[in-house]
């Protein structure tokens, strides 16, 4: 769903740059617009039509909306103190004259513009920033991650400026088309302005650390048959399961240009949590792939060379990029891959994160 930030609500009538069909339901839903014919120098008749400003807004970071009423029917002076709720755009019978010398009333006429138009409500929340978010139910150690970003980051807001899903996980849903889980949990990725949200660290390292402990969880894993047999070896002993922080080279299992180079060593293993996926497979995998750790890192992050290892790929687009430095890089990209057989592509959106690990992997 697409959102603005900021809206201007003025709606103003020209007969030269609506429909016929438009100007009938505007001239429905404002009645208190007058409108006068015109005979210009070469006897052309024209029809001229009052504009009325009903109000200028802005949205918070929360989504709250804040109105300043055009009380006079135009638009509101830049220096206007007067905020006002959606639910209203006058607090009195303020009046004005048309080209008749009548009055009408300001308050009336906002009133049936409100009701009468596309409801204002519906348009701006319409048009509110859309937000990414990610599911963090499954991170176990994502409260730790929140409290500690808390603290760093925007520890000057009190309790109850904390808004969901920006400055803390929140089991309430991001579109109001899914249903409600209190077991859930949602933290937004971006701010609806192309910025990074508060909490997209603290979503990333316990995302990262998640699943550095799932990857060294011997208990976690079954080999399949392949990988069994390659096992039983010997040959990878020194190899499988070597954790992420040692220091030093990783001992290759077989000589460069040997047969067993080409060696792929596949687990397959099942999520502890009950939470959204757990009853898809997780999958494992270790080889040796002739490259230094950050020329394999480079060329996974980079989405315009993601057609030299992925044959299916249509291309890949970044959206979006959270961090970038010499160590660090996560970025939401969208993906677009056409299978031979399945006749469609498939787009999938992603969030890819590459760091150097404490042992420089």
């Amino acid at each position: 769903m697409g959102f603005i930030k900021k809206m201007k609500s003025s709606r103003s009538v020209s007969s030269k740059s609506v429909t016929k069909q438009k100007s009938r339901k505007l001239s429905k839903s404002l009645p208190a617009v007058s409108e006068q014919p015109v005979i210009d120098d070469d006897g052309e008749r024209s029809v001229s039509c009052r504009s009325i400003s009903l109000a200028t807004g802005s949205f918070s970071a929360s989504g709250v909306i804040a109105l300043t009423s055009s009380l006079d029917g135009r638009s509101p002076s830049p220096y206007s103190n007067s905020t006002e709720s959606i639910g209203s755009f006058s607090d009195g019978e303020d009046s004005c004259d048309d080209d008749d010398g009548k009055q009408h009333s300001n308050f009336s006429l906002r009133e049936s513009a409100a009701a009468k138009l596309s409801p204002i409500k519906e348009v701006l929340v319409s048009r509110m920033p859309s937000r990414i978010f990610i599911r963090t139910a499954d991170l176990p150690h994502m409260k730790f991650a929140a409290h500690q970003s808390r603290h760093s980051s925007f520890s000057e807001l009190a309790e109850d400026d904390l808004v969901d899903h920006v400055h803390k996980p929140s089991s309430n849903p991001p579109l109001s088309s899914m249903e409600h889980d209190p077991n859930e949990s949602w933290v937004a990725l971006d701010d609806g302005n192309g910025n990074k949200a508060p909490l997209v660290e603290a979503a990333v390292a316990a995302l990262v650390k998640t699943a550095l402990d799932a990857s060294m969880d011997r208990g976690m894993w079954t080999a399949n048959g392949g990988t069994a047999k390659i096992i039983k070896s010997g040959l990878w002993d020194e190899t499988i399961f070597m954790p992420c922080d040692e220091q030093g080279p990783v001992p290759a299992p077989h000589a460069r240009g040997s047969k067993g180079e080409n060696d792929v060593l596949v687990w397959s293993g099942a999520w502890s949590h009950k939470y959204y996926g757990h009853d898809l497979p997780a999958i494992r995998c270790e080889a040796i792939v002739n490259m230094s750790p950050q020329a394999l890192a480079n060329l996974l992050m980079d989405s315009s060379r993601v057609k030299e290892y992925n044959k299916m790929s249509v291309g890949r687009d970044d959206i979006m990029v959270l961090h970038e430095d010499e160590k660090c890089v996560t970025k939401i990209s969208v993906g677009k891959s056409k299978p031979p057989m399945l006749g469609k592509t498939l787009v999938l959106k992603n969030l890819l994160h590459m760091e150097e690990l404490p042992g420089g992997g």
